[in-house]
Order: structure tokens, then C-alpha cells, then sequence
């Protein structure tokens, strides 16, 4: 029942794409190596980094109800998944540490929980992240366990999983696609434009394609009428999916296609019909786009180097 819980929270991520926006999010690596303003951080509410005392006295309260002793079966599990979001409260390297521990337990439930728990460390997100990719190396073939592990990595904004995700955009099940689209599109990462674009083409979406039928509920809180639109392509995206019509990539297509158009709105700003438009506003845009691609590589290797130097802090 627990792991149903937690397959429904993640999944739900799919089309709750109230993605922030992700300006000034890069500060000077020197000043703050996570890669995040003091600014930002205090505006965003993310705790500040513990002291190692402050660590230490959190996992010797955890390690107590961790054991959730007197309890048994799928109330013992919750108590230990109740043990792990209190204790991912606490901003410390200890803390990923031993997260990262429960990542490798024998339940199911408990590494599921143990890698949503890593994406609240966001007041080192390079830290963090490193774990979540040591994580998905281990349980690659865990669907739930991976998109939990999606939902964290767009939590922290980490961007030093690239290649990770470049490699589940061409996953077999659409599900997992879906998540990592929202993944790539919560993180605004320009580096995946062209591999959207790309997807665009592989999905037959070049010309645009028509959602008439029924509507759907959807909020990001952009102003305009872009939500109502994005509503309308979602729920007749369902509607088409649930006729059961059509070659197989037709039905991809109308699956996927309202939220490849949503992610590459939020990574351009641009509404488009289909990949011809978004190849043509590519080539017309290339310098803009490079530049951006060039801040994130550099923040993600801000990134890196904060994971050297909360290492010191273990």
C-alpha cells in the first residue's frame, strides 16, 4: 500500500507542471558552491547548511525511530519513512550520507522514501545529487525507484545528470518519459532543446496535431490563457488515448505530445505548433540558446565542486 502511495505522488508530477522559474538561480561558485544566491535560498526558504553537532544530535534521534520498535509491517514502514523526512530537515552531507544508506535496504518502500528524502537536501544540491546518481545505478531497473529519483533531482535542480537523463528520454515505457520531460522542463535545462526537438520528430508531432473533445484541469500560474490551451491538449490527449485508435506512434504522439509542447514552452518561452516551428526558432536563436546551455554546464560544475567540498564536512 506504502509503495502505491508513493508511485501515485510521483506519478502525479506528470501533469502538476507548475515549474519555477529558474532566474538568478546561478551565483558565483566562490560565494556559494551549491550553486544557488544567498538570495535565492532565503527567498526559496531552504534551510541553512547544519553544523556537524547539529548533524550528529539529528541522526542519533533518527537512529532511535528509525528502529520504529513496537511496530511491524507496513506501520513500521511508515514510522521509518516518517524517521527519514524528519530527519532530511537537516542540511548536512551526515544527513545524504545516511539517506544514501537506506537507499541500499532490502525494502522496496524504504529506498523509495530514502531517495525522495535526498531531493529536501537542496542546500546542496551537488552533494545530494552524486547520491541520487550512485542510487539510480543500483536500482536502474526500478521503475518506481527511478522516477522517484527523478522527482528529487528536479527537487535540487542538479544538473549533473545529463547523461542519465539523456538516457531514459529514450525509454521504452511513456511513463517514465513523461517523467523525465517534466524533470527536464522543472529544471528549465536548455541543454535537452535539441533532444526534444528530436523526440518531436521521432513522435510524428512536426506539423501540429488537433485536441478537440473535452478539457482538463491544469495550473501553472502563467498568466494569459496558455493553462486553459495546455488543459484543453491534456484532457483530449486522454480522450484520443482512451479511443484506442490508431498506429502505435500516433498514440505516443497523443500522449506525449501536450507535454513535450509544455516543456519546450518552458525552456523557450515559445508556443509551438510542432518540430518544424521549433527546429526553424532553433536556428533563428542558436547564440541564445548556447549561451544558456553554457550557464548551466557551468553551474553544474559549481555543482561538482561543492560535492569535493561538503565531503571535508562528513
Amino acid at each position: 500500500m506504502f509503495r502505491i502511495g508513493l508511485l501515485a505522488l510521483v506519478l502525479g508530477a506528470v501533469l502538476a507542471l507548475g515549474l519555477p522559474s529558474t532566474d538568478a538561480i546561478f551565483a558565483d561558485e566562490k560565494k556559494d558552491p551549491a550553486g544557488k544566491a544567498g538570495a535565492e535560498a532565503k527567498k526559496e526558504k531552504i534551510p541553512p547548511l547544519a553544523s556537524g553537532e547539529e548533524a550528529d544530535e539529528a541522526l542519533k534521534v533518527f537512529k532511535t525511530a528509525f528502529k520504529a520498535k513496537g511496530y511491524k509491517g507496513d506501520e513500521k514502514t511508515q514510522e521509518q519513512d516518517w524517521a527519514m523526512r524528519e530527519l532530511a530537515k537537516v542540511q548536512h552531507p551526515k544527513i545524504v550520507d545516511a539517506l544514501a544508506k537506506v537507499t541500499k535496504n532490502r525494502n522496496a518502500d524504504l529506498r523509495t522514501g530514502a531517495v525522495l528524502q535526498l531531493g529536501q537536501q537542496r542546500r546542496i544540491p551537488g552533494y545530494a545529487g552524486q547520491a541520487i546518481l550512485e542510487a539510480l545505478k543500483r536500482h536502474s531497473k526500478d521503475q518506481t525507484f527511478v522516477m522517484s529519483a527523478l522527482e528529487s533531482v528536479g527537487q535540487l535542480r542538479f544538473m549533473g545528470a545529463r547523461e542519465v537523463i539523456a538516457g531514459l528520454m529514450k525509454h521504452h515505457d511513456y511513463a517514465m518519459v513523461k517523467n523525465v520531460l517534466v524533470t527536464i522542463g522543472r529544471m528549465e535545462d536548455h541543454r535537452f532543446i535539441e533532444d526534444i526537438i528530436k523526440l518531436m520528430k521521432e513522435l510524428k508531432l512536426e506539423k501540429g496535431a488537433s485536441w478537440d473533445g473535452v478539457s482538463a484541469n491544469y495550473d501553472t500560474g502563467t498568466s494569459g490563457d496558455h493553462d486553459q490551451k495546455m488543459a484543453e491538449k491534456i484532457g483530449k490527449a486522454k480522450e484520443a488515448k482512451n479511443k484506442g485508435k490508431g498506429k502505435r506512434a500516433a498514440k505516443s504522439m497523443r500522449d506525449l505530445g501536450p507535454i513535450v509542447l509544455e516543456v519546450m514552452y518552458k525552456l523557450t518561452g515559445q508556443q509551438f505548433t510542432g518540430g518544424i516551428e521549433a527546429r526553424k526558432w532553433l536556428k533563428e536563436n542558436r547564440g541564445k540558446v548556447d549561451g544558456q546551455v553554457k550557464t548551466i554546464s557551468d553551474a553544474a560544475k559549481g555543482q561538482v565542486a561543492e560535492a569535493k567540498a561538503m565531503k571535508k564536512l562528513r
